[in-house]
């Protein structure tokens, strides 16, 4: 039977910090996606639950979390991750992230290489330049006028429709889309910060075993076999029939992945 969820708050020198645990067992943090938050895991974080003790939070500036006054860097993410680690007693975790969470599941096991055992990165292959670039100069949904007849709702659902699997539902792709819309209330995105990092001096230094996930339809997702190719202890998996909203579209097949994937390290360990 699957344990109740725990709700928190964290107090950092960011705000307050909203995270939630669930299951027994190793622990497994769980890191979302810039502009979302972790709702993105509420359907594969029950299945987890079975095997491990699940951590997931909202990033200052998302979800339930305080905004801060000013843009975090990539090390001040860290910081407030960490801040909930370490008042939830979490010695060691494996750390699974997706898009700009496994940049950050990157950035914290390469700062904190014994605190964190395996990784699993979803959508975090190496970055282009030219795409990084394309995407920091020209506007985001969030930068859509709001006006009094609704078009920029319309206009933001085609895209997020647009970015989810062919089979998924509108009723599937209405979730992502409803913390989207929320987080333009913030006056922050994490996008830019990330997107201006340097990525690869980091994952260059990455020595944890690690699983790459690539979904079938997932077009923000980098050059995932390079990463592969790139990285010591690294293997790839690809998840077919879902985009970028992958934790919403197919919560089985994900938590089904990253369980054969950690429990094996378990057993061999």
């Amino acid at each position: 039977m699957v344990a109740s969820m725990n709700r928190q708050f964290v107090a950092t020198r960011f705000g307050h910090v909203h995270s939630w645990t669930t299951g027994s067992g190793p622990w497994v943090l769980l890191l979302h996606q810039a502009a979302q938050s972790a709702d993105e895991y509420l359907a594969v974080a029950p299945l987890l639950a079975e095997s491990f003790r699940v951590v997931a939070l909202d990033y200052p500036g998302h979800g339930a979390s305080d905004t801060p006054d000013h843009e975090l860097s990539v090390d001040e993410y860290c910081e407030a991750v960490t801040a909930v680690l370490d008042e939830l007693g979490v010695d060691k975790a494996h750390a699974v992230g997706h898009h700009s969470g496994g940049i950050l599941a990157v950035a914290l096991a390469v700062a904190n290489p014994d605190r964190f055992d395996k990784l699993a990165l979803s959508g975090a292959g190496i970055s282009d330049p030219a795409v990084a670039d394309l995407l920091l100069n020209n506007p985001m949904t969030r930068d859509l006028p709001v006006d009094a007849a609704g078009e920029f709702l319309a206009k933001t659902w085609n895209v997020y429709c647009k970015m989810s699997a062919p089979a998924a539902t509108p009723d599937t792709s209405f979730l992502p889309f409803i913390t989207g819309l929320k987080a333009r209330l913030r006056p922050h995105d994490m996008h830019y910060e990330l997107l201006r990092w340097d990525y690869e001096a980091s994952w260059r230094q990455l020595q944890h075993e690690t699983l790459l996930i690539k979904a079938e339809f997932d077009h923000f997702s980098g050059d995932v076999a390079g990463l592969d190719a790139a990285l010591p202890n690294s293997r790839l998996v690809e998840l077919p029939d879902c985009g970028p909203w992958l934790c919403y579209e197919q919560p089985e097949l994900v938590a089904s992945t990253l369980t054969e994937f950690l429990e094996q390290d378990m057993v061999e360990a």
